[in-house]
């Protein structure tokens, strides 16, 4: 009994669309694990330039904004230096956060600089039940500061948008959203916020700082790699089962 087997299977209209059918998918696949292998190497470029700028030492953000305008893209994570007068009145909550073990509320005020502008400074993260705001023991000085931390480019806005504040002044939201914040804080608000590290004058309560981001690869690559099986996988499924239909009628005929 042969078990050759008989290419005339493959000119059978439905071992035709089968072919066509795996060879597609198979495409698919790897066009997947290709895409995830871009978005591996873009995760690994984006990292090397956070380490580059936070690694950077701290720049006055007048001499940041003449090099590289106020585009918040060419600004993000590099460290700067900044006096201004914060306006307490204007502060404000973004709830629910978390980074790791701290939990709480970000608190965010506004600090206005001597060109006249306005930048968003994250002070730092409260327990969730403070009173505020402004947030009650972890009050911002009154008085003039100097003030040391990271630039930031804020966060993407919610798909389904931030409620208007009920009383027409900002007290809360959930995201960053830079865009959102300048609707509701009077000035010239600045398209890039400050994540606090140190500040002059010094503070007995302080909200705790919002720590550096834990830079990591995500899983792009190994997403790539089980696109890439997945493509092996229907190809040596579907010539598995075309030698298995010619064996078989290579048997039935003998």
């Amino acid at each position: 009994m042969s078990s050759h087997f008989d290419p005339s299977v493959l000119k059978r209209p439905r071992w035709i669309a089968a072919i066509v059918v795996a060879s597609m998918v198979a495409a698919l696949f790897v066009v997947l694990g290709m895409w995830q292998l871009d978005r591996h190497e873009e995760r690994q470029a984006s990292n090397s330039l956070i380490e580059l700028r936070s690694q950077q030492a701290p720049r006055p953000l007048a001499e940041l904004q003449i090099e590289f305008g106020n585009d918040p893209d060419d600004l993000a994570h590099r460290r700067t230096v900044v006096e201004g007068t914060y306006r307490s009145s204007d502060e404000f909550f973004s709830i629910g956060r978390a980074y790791g073990s701290l939990v709480g509320s970000l608190v965010l005020t506004p600090l206005d600089l001597d060109d006249g502008s306005t930048v968003i400074v994250v002070r730092g993260v409260v327990p969730a039940d403070t009173p505020g705001p402004p947030a009650k023991g972890f009050e911002a000085p009154t008085s003039r500061v100097v003030l040391e931390g990271r630039l930031d480019d804020g966060e993407n806005p919610q798909r389904i948008g931030e409620p208007e504040p009920p009383t027409g002044h900002l007290e809360s939201l959930s995201r960053v959203d830079l865009g959102f914040i300048d609707t509701w804080i009077d000035g010239d608000v600045l398209q890039f916020s400050i994540l606090l590290d140190e500040q002059l004058p010094t503070q007995e309560s302080a909200p705790v700082p919002v720590p550096d981001d834990e830079l990591s690869e995500g899983s792009h690559l190994g997403y790539a790699f089980q696109w890439f099986s997945f493509a092996v996988i229907a190809i040596v499924g579907l010539v598995a089962l075309l030698y298995r239909a010619g064996r078989v009628d290579l048997i039935s005929e003998a």
